[in-house]
């Protein structure tokens, strides 16, 4: 065996993740309040602490597992309660960043539009009570009407938070209505096993087939999905071409296997 080979084979067999001792605990919450308009969001801040605190949980019960699976007696109950919490944390990291998306995408649409005063003219109407989510939205609106800097931030941290959204979307969807992501598709496909994880040896974590007909475009795990929420601020801006084949990755064309030889 050559050097390079050897080299090749060492690297292969390091673990790809840090040990959950280098993990801090403000991490994640950390890397989200560096997105734009993020932090002005008292809901989402609240929601961001949550997912961090299970975030921890899972991290050091992903370890726990791990460590005992091999055991005469292992942790079945352990590795139970691991599968099912990392599923709930799954959708909750999804809806999360969902939501942030979208009213990002909603300022920059009404700021294309010259539409930011009159929507916030609306929701800041007398409806004969307090409604602290309607003023929330006002406010930030207002504060985009008067920082055109904050919604090109919006612009570049949507673009870069694309393809880790994009993939944890396609594992949401898959286990939540058992169908492929498919951008598009009147009709998604059915998703192959959906739900079926098993643990990742190096990290413990639950690991996921991303699968669409008989291709496993990839596999990822909660611990990558949570690492790349961690890694946002140092995430950098894909270009056009990157984009691109990024998202046909992402949506191959459909197979039908009783199409062939149709006319």
């Amino acid at each position: 065996m050559g050097d390079d080979d050897y080299m090749h084979e060492e690297y292969n067999d390091r673990p790809r993740y840090r040990p959950v001792a280098e993990i801090g605990p403000g991490e994640l919450v950390d890397a989200l309040m560096t997105l734009a308009g993020f932090s002005e969001n008292t809901f989402l801040v609240m929601q961001a602490h949550q997912l961090g605190m299970v975030d921890n949980l899972l991290n050091a019960l992903e370890d726990e597992v791990m460590r005992n699976r091999a055991d005469d007696d292992p942790p079945r109950d352990s590795m139970a309660l691991l599968g099912a919490l990392s599923h709930m944390w799954i959708y909750a990291a999804y809806e999360l960043q969902r939501t942030w998306r979208q009213r990002c995408e909603e300022v920059i649409k009404l700021a294309d539009s010259g539409g930011l005063d009159l929507k916030a003219a609306h929701l800041e109407r007398d409806l004969g009570y307090q409604h602290y989510d309607r003023e929330l939205r006002a406010e930030q609106l207002r504060t985009a009407q008067q920082r055109p800097e904050l919604v090109a931030q919006m612009r570049t941290d949507l673009r870069r938070t694309e393809m880790g959204f994009t993939m944890l979307e396609f594992i949401r969807v898959a286990l939540a209505k058992h169908e492929v992501s498919k951008k598009g598709s009147k009709k998604p496909p059915i998703a192959f096993a959906p739900g079926l994880a098993r643990q990742n040896r190096y990290c413990g974590s639950m690991e996921y087939e991303m699968s669409n007909g008989g291709t496993i475009i990839d596999t990822i795990t909660r611990r990558d999905i949570a690492e790349t929420i961690r890694f946002i601020p140092e995430a950098e801006i894909p270009s056009d071409d990157a984009l691109a084949g990024f998202r046909a990755y992402m949506n191959p064309p459909d197979v039908d296997p009783f199409a062939r030889g149709r006319p």
